[in-house]
């Protein structure tokens, strides 16, 4: 309890810090100008706002067009079916106790401390080693760098790597019906929760190989997911008269093939020749996921298979990802990855160079949240 509480510290202090500058207005600061701009930027930056949309209008059409006249640049109502209920169901909750922007930062407090909770409770699960537990943690709020601007703003991405963490937690613990729940949680969080049954099933498959029954008793806790996509889809029907509204929300799907066309010249979300850290970060993933994956050589069962089985599974469909923050889209990925470089995590030396590195992530995430902010003209329609 006393390592969960420490962790859950971290993450809270390193995310006052992260707004401090917006917090006091600062004009300037280490080479980053601010322009004296206040908590309005958290707010402000992407997803957050589309969040606030969905939010008010639980995606009825003719409530986000009036919405959409107070944003400089308006969506297509069917745009927000690319952001998925579970996060503005929750801000929606914070709204009936604060006003909406406050709502929307005590969302972001809550992705905050269940992230910290989420990888603390899966490191200490899969190592089973406390201390081991506590320092991955820690990295795992800090690196890779993007995690911390993702987890700064008005973003789903800490809700949802919570709920497959803690999933796949109860899953290793043999607890089949509630890591489901939770997997559907996932799915209505992040549309790519449904690899995560994916997962389940392929740790099914390579356990019992061709003995169809055993598979299906193994994945039937886990038929919650799908069930709970097709919930979602129905909704969008209702409201959109459109089951598939999601596919076509716009251009939010960034999956081309063959791989990697995120080198391509001609991506719409990819843009200039400076790339090569693209390919540190398909190094970073493919070195913790191949060390992890042999460790798992011999062993059955979707308890010890299935966090191996969706890491490969989300590093396989990353290989398609074509848009330029492929940082924030492998981030899911990162606990499996760093499972398997946990070996190097006590080493003296790399504790002493996280803490310099702390200097450029909070540079990093200031100057990229700086510039990912989302216009708005008039705020009314969102109070």
């Amino acid at each position: 309890m006393k390592n969960l509480i420490f962790v859950i510290g971290v993450g809270l202090v390193s995310l006052a810090v992260f707004w401090l500058p917006f917090w006091f207005r600062t004009g300037q600061f280490w080479g980053i100008e601010f322009g004296y701009r206040g908590m309005e930027t958290i707010v402000q930056n992407f997803d957050g706002l589309n969040f606030l949309v969905v939010a008010k209008s639980l995606y009825n059409p003719a409530i986000i067009d009036k919405i959409n006249q107070g944003f400089s640049t308006g969506n297509d109502p069917i745009y927000f079916a690319a952001h998925f209920p579970l996060f503005p169901l929750i801000l929606r909750g914070f709204e009936f106790l604060m006003p909406v922007a406050y709502a929307l930062l005590a969302t972001i407090i809550l992705g905050n401390i269940l992230l910290a909770v989420g990888l603390y409770l899966f490191f200490r699960e899969m190592t089973h080693n406390s201390h081991k537990a506590l320092w991955l943690t820690i990295f795992g709020l800090f690196l890779p760098a993007r995690i911390l601007s993702v987890r700064g703003v008005g973003s789903n991405e800490p809700l949802f790597i919570f709920f497959v963490l803690i999933s796949l937690t109860l899953a290793a613990r043999g607890k089949h019906w509630w890591a489901g729940i939770v997997g559907s949680l996932a799915v209505l969080t992040r549309s790519p929760g449904i690899l995560l049954f994916a997962g389940y099933v392929l740790a099914a498959v390579a356990s019992y190989r061709l003995n169809v029954k055993k598979i299906f008793l193994a994945i039937l806790p886990y038929l919650t997911m799908p069930l709970t996509l097709a919930g979602i889809f129905v909704f969008y029907a209702w409201q959109y008269q459109d089951p598939l509204a999601y596919f076509h929300s716009g251009d939010n799907l960034h999956l081309f093939f063959p791989p990697f066309q995120i080198f391509s010249n001609m991506a719409s979300w990819v843009s200039g020749m400076w790339r090569e850290d693209l390919v540190y970060i398909y190094l970073f993933y493919a070195a913790g996921l191949a060390v992890y994956l042999k460790s798992l050589k011999g062993k059955m069962g979707i308890e010890k298979l299935a966090p191996g089985a969706f890491g490969l599974l989300y590093g396989i469909v990353l290989l398609f990802v074509t848009h330029r923050d492929l940082a924030r889209y492998s981030l899911p990925l990162t606990p499996i990855a760093m499972l398997g470089l946990a070996k190097i995590a006590d080493h003296q030396e790399l504790k002493w160079l996280w803490i310099l590195l702390l200097i450029p992530v909070y540079l990093l995430g200031w100057q990229f949240i700086l510039a990912n902010i989302q216009p708005i003209a008039d705020w009314t329609a969102l109070l």
